[in-house]
């Protein structure tokens, strides 16, 4: 995906734009705290500050003096301690009255308040908005609203003696307070306040602009996870590709797991190339296996041949001998251990010379599966006798297939015999056919100590074997014959908890596929 062409012409590669993302999610907020700051709560500072001085004014110039002034000439000389709570409460009032509603009319939208400390009463004149004439009872319930709306305020200015100036709330609108104590002989009698009602269109501003700055809250957040998101998925990602790297320097069969994004597109070419190079070690080993067998097959030829002619002098002697000596005592003894040494070594020879001199296919359409039933007929009693358990997998009718079934039979033989001596313990033997694309499968699966992995690339090797009487021999036959039908024979999987060998074997083209039996 190119983004920004003209911010990177070059290339678009993914730590580039993430960067860009970065900056474009930073600046946008940087900008709007920016504007917040220098420009819209400046007008807010000194729209209030005007509101402070013209307040503050009012009460610390006209009210409080003049008050100061109508009590001390109702006291004429008598300190306010000495009255009683009540008279100093009405006095009070009363003076509070004759001062400030003459402010009502020269001060529209201006409400003023006289607040008693010691017993909590509040006086009030004026209104924040033009309203009608109240009730006794609707103007004691206003004044009790007033005094819970005005309490921090009174109880702050109360409590430290010094004027306040603060934002609050009247009716679900903002209003601009200013508290002022007043001091009869040098103690505190009052306080007095005045507030006034700010224009709607200051509460929506700042109501849009905590909206702006919750936005930008989110923003942020949600730009800083998704960074976080796409760096921790591309941490992964290139994690995910070094460890599958490391196993791939190990196994080439090993491939990276799907990824996506580029990581995947990544991880897809390497997985190419490394099965193009699994499949281009296949054919080298192929071609060097097939060169080391041919030469191979001449010696072992020329050898059997050498060995089988003195072993049929030996074994035509022993004949004799068993005519002409058969009146010596334990002589049958003998001869039945020469004979079977002579038939042992006469079965070896053959193999080597199937091995090295392999004859012509005879082939002809075949089903897979009865030359299995043929050959599971004569070594079912084989496998019994070991204690070995036979688990049959045929869920599908398959097609026939083009090959030479006696050559076929001979492979499963080999492949049941190694399956008995892997499991001297006895087990379970898991023959399972079936078909795949454009080929027939057969899978001969144990429960074995299975074959160590260093062993895996040889095991096809003639002469190579692990077992103690074995003569390398079987595997590498059973390879040659299902090369020679244009299959495939492999160790599908192993371990600990067994063995699984899989032969593929390509269906008739004469049948077209056809079921078994048709």
């Amino acid at each position: 995906m190119k983004l920004f062409p003209k911010l990177f012409p070059g290339s678009y590669t993914l730590r580039s734009q993430i960067i860009v993302v970065i900056v474009i999610l930073l600046v946008i907020p940087v900008l709007v705290v920016l504007y917040d700051i220098f420009f819209a709560s400046k007008s807010d500072e000194i729209m209030l500050a005007e509101r402070e001085e013209r307040l503050g004014s009012i009460v610390q110039n006209q009210i409080v003096p003049q008050l100061i002034d109508e009590l001390d000439r109702k006291l004429n000389g008598q300190e306010i301690t000495q009255l009683d709570l009540e008279v100093r409460s009405h006095l009070l009032k009363e003076s509070f009255a004759e001062i400030a509603q003459p402010l009502v009319p020269n001060f529209p939208g201006v409400r003023f308040g006289l607040y008693l400390p010691e017993n909590q009463e509040i006086f009030v004149h004026g209104f924040l908005r033009e309203y009608r004439q109240l009730t006794p009872e609707e103007a004691r319930q206003r004044e009790k609203r007033i005094l819970t709306e005005a309490d921090s305020g009174l109880i702050a200015v109360s409590a430290s003696g010094r004027p306040l100036a603060k934002l609050t709330t009247s009716l679900n609108e903002q209003t601009f307070e200013y508290f002022a104590p007043v001091f009869v002989d040098g103690k505190l009698a009052a306080v007095a306040w005045a507030d006034e009602r700010l224009h709607p269109i200051f509460a929506r501003s700042q109501n849009f602009r905590l909206l702006i700055r919750y936005i930008t809250l989110f923003v942020l957040l949600a730009g800083a996870t998704g960074v976080l998101i796409v760096i921790h998925n591309l941490a992964r990602g290139v994690n995910l590709i070094k460890n599958g790297l490391g196993e791939l320097e190990k196994d080439l069969r090993k491939l990276l797991p799907d990824l996506p994004g580029e990581a995947g597109q990544i991880a897809s070419a390497i997985n190419r190339m490394a099965i193009s190079l699994a499949e281009k070690e296949k054919l080298e080993e192929e071609l060097h296996r097939s060169e080391r067998l041919a030469s191979l097959g001449r010696l072992v030829t020329g050898v059997a041949h050498e060995l089988r002619n003195p072993l049929s002098v030996v074994r035509t002697t022993v004949q004799l001998m068993e005519t002409d000596f058969k009146n010596v005592v334990n002589i049958d003894e003998y001869i039945n251990i020469i004979k079977e040494q002579v038939d042992r070594q006469n079965k070896i020879i053959q193999e080597l010379l199937d091995f090295g001199r392999p004859s012509k296919n005879f082939t002809q359409p075949v089903s897979i599966q009865s030359l299995l039933d043929k050959v599971l007929t004569f070594t079912s009693s084989l496998l019994r006798q070991n204690k070995i358990i036979l688990n049959l997998v045929n869920k599908e009718r398959l097609p026939l297939i083009e090959a030479d079934g006696e050559r076929i039979k001979q492979v499963f033989v080999n492949l049941i015999l190694n399956a008995v001596a892997a499991m001297p313990a006895g087990g379970t033997l898991t023959i399972k056919t079936y078909q795949e694309n454009h080929s027939v499968c057969l899978e001969f699966s144990d429960t074995g100590y299975g074959i160590a992995q260093e062993d895996l690339p040889r095991i096809f090797d003639p002469f190579y074997t692990t077992r103690e009487n074995g003569t390398g021999l079987g595997l590498s036959i059973s390879h040659q014959i299902v090369k020679s039908h244009g299959g495939t024979i492999e160790v599908s999987s192993t371990g600990p908890e067994g063995t699984t060998f899989k032969i593929k074997l390509p269906i008739s083209q004469t049948t077209r596929g056809l079921p078994n039996g048709t």
